[in-house]
């Protein structure tokens, strides 16, 4: 960092946690605000075209742990040191700053999600079927439909960071981007497993047929059950991430 940006972030009187944010934010700023712009012009082609670039924040956002991880050299701890800032200070600011640019990719693919046009054949990964009859045309998707799909990767972006994240905070040791995206896709891949189950539990519990023909996808009793189903796994996947991060930022800070 330069003299000068050491000087910027002494201008005012402040606790170490507002120094520490402030040196992320210094780190950081440029990618951060190129992220913003990005997730607003994917959410403008979203809703003016049939083109849907959703998938690119959200790989942005599981890569994030990565991406804000320091470069190894010896310069962030020289530059804390020089700044009064602990190491515990330093781990919650770049959480936050993690947390934060993941939130402003999120945005961006949640409006892709809610703006976009979505033909009735379409299906998110997690959405039930609501047809009347097994032969009646398929309808729409519905806001829950796409509510719950991006609650569910929400969650898997929470559990991955909270999974790999603190490998960035540990000395000599890096996150790579490979392995938080294999982490994020087996978040998902277990999510969309629990789903199935939860759905098959909750239909055998109410004497429904578990998915064993086209017709069982028909009734509104199923319908109802795909629903729980859908309320257990966003418990688990968005409930469950945010707890895990949370337990692991302190885990992170203790050891810091």
């Amino acid at each position: 960092m330069t003299g000068s940006a050491l000087t910027a972030t002494r201008k005012r009187p402040s606790t170490p946690a507002r120094r520490a944010l402030g040196l992320e934010w210094i780190h950081h700023r440029d990618r951060i605000l190129l992220y913003a712009l990005l997730a607003v012009a994917i959410a403008v082609i979203a809703a003016v075209t049939d083109i849907r670039l959703g998938w690119i924040a959200i790989l942005l956002a599981a890569w994030m742990p990565a991406t804000l991880a320091e470069d190894g050299t010896d310069d962030g701890r020289l530059q804390r040191s020089a700044l009064g800032i602990s190491r515990a200070d330093a781990v919650r600011a770049r959480t936050l700053m993690v947390c934060v640019s993941q939130l402003v990719l999120a945005l961006g693919a949640a409006a892709v999600i809610l703006l976009a046009q979505w033909p009735p054949e379409e299906r998110h990964w997690a959405s039930v079927d609501g047809r009347p009859f097994s032969f009646s045309a398929p309808t729409a998707m519905g806001l829950m439909d796409h509510l719950v799909d991006i609650g569910l990767w929400s969650g898997a972006l929470l559990w991955a960071h909270a999974l790999v994240g603190g490998s960035a905070f540990r000395v000599g040791e890096r996150v790579g981007k490979l392995r938080a995206m294999a982490t994020f896709l087996g978040v998902c891949l277990v999510a969309t497993v629990l789903f199935g189950v939860s759905v098959a539990v909750a239909s055998a519990a109410h004497g429904l047929p578990v998915l064993d023909d086209a017709d069982a996808l028909s009734g509104t009793g199923l319908l109802l059950e795909a629903r729980l189903g859908q309320i257990l796994t966003l418990l688990v996947t968005l409930g469950g991430g945010a707890l895990a991060l949370v337990l692991a930022h302190r885990r992170w800070v203790r050891r810091a």
